[in-house]
């Protein structure tokens, strides 16, 4: 997910470079810094005073898994709750040790946890849905603040075209024409080539952590249960066939 997030970014980048070069608008697109800082300022600022300090956080923790951290997929998650369950079918479910598990995922842990201390089935999957429920509705606040981003944006980008042009003196020549349009440009720029799309990235990385989610429910419920890991390894290759 990581390598398509940035393979995005360059080819917008290079694209609008490419077609402001051929056009010759480059100069007066990026020479107007002032617009892009009061588009982008102004951006920030209204995203500020719209979310809560927790809701930043949840976007700056999406943020982080769409560039830095790597998302988990369906085959390792597979291959450590069915060597789990192998472990569990051997030495019982107190054999296991939810600190150590191999993805070092926070859900997954709980999960074992649960496991660990003997908790009927189906309060284990009570609990784990709706810890994944609440997961879901974080991300679904990042995404919500991404797009807010991006219609602010656009926003600002034609409330600042719009205060150049009455600044402009009559009979202004067209290169003054031409500068007060950069706010707009920049605003069309940063919502749709950023906030925007980082909007609907965020979207689909909610359904992909569901669907590993659904998946680690799966593989703890068949350990509690005693299942075969063989059975187990069938029951998870559905989930390996399936795109979030």
């Amino acid at each position: 997910m990581r390598i398509t997030t940035y393979l995005g970014l360059l080819l917008g980048a290079g694209f609008v470079l490419l077609a402001a070069w051929a056009g010759g608008g480059a100069a007066v697109l990026f020479a107007h810094r002032g617009a892009l800082l009061l588009v982008l300022g102004g951006t920030f600022a209204a995203a500020t005073l719209a979310s809560s300090r927790r809701t930043a956080l949840h976007a700056l923790s999406a943020a982080s898994r769409l560039f830095v951290r790597p998302t988990l997929t369906a085959r390792q998650v597979s291959e450590v709750l069915v060597a789990l369950a192998r472990q569990a079918r051997a030495d019982g479910p107190s054999s296991l040790d939810p600190d150590a598990a191999a993805l070092h995922d926070p859900f997954l842990s709980k999960g074992l946890h649960l496991v660990a201390d003997g908790v009927e089935p189906e309060r284990i999957e009570e609990l784990l849905r709706l810890e994944s429920e609440i997961l879901s509705e974080r991300r679904g606040q990042a995404e919500r603040l991404f797009r807010l981003m991006g219609m602010v944006a656009l926003l600002l980008g034609a409330a600042g075209t719009l205060l150049a042009l009455l600044q402009l003196p009559a009979g202004a020549p067209g290169p003054a024409l031409a500068a007060s349009l950069a706010p707009s440009a920049w605003g069309l720029l940063l919502a749709g080539l950023l906030f925007l799309p980082l909007a609907a990235k965020v979207r689909t990385l909610d359904h992909h952590e569901q669907l590993v989610r659904d998946q680690v429910v799966t593989g703890v419920l068949a350990i509690r249960l005693g299942q075969n890991p063989d059975y187990l390894h069938e029951s998870l290759a559905v989930f390996a066939q399936t795109r979030g």
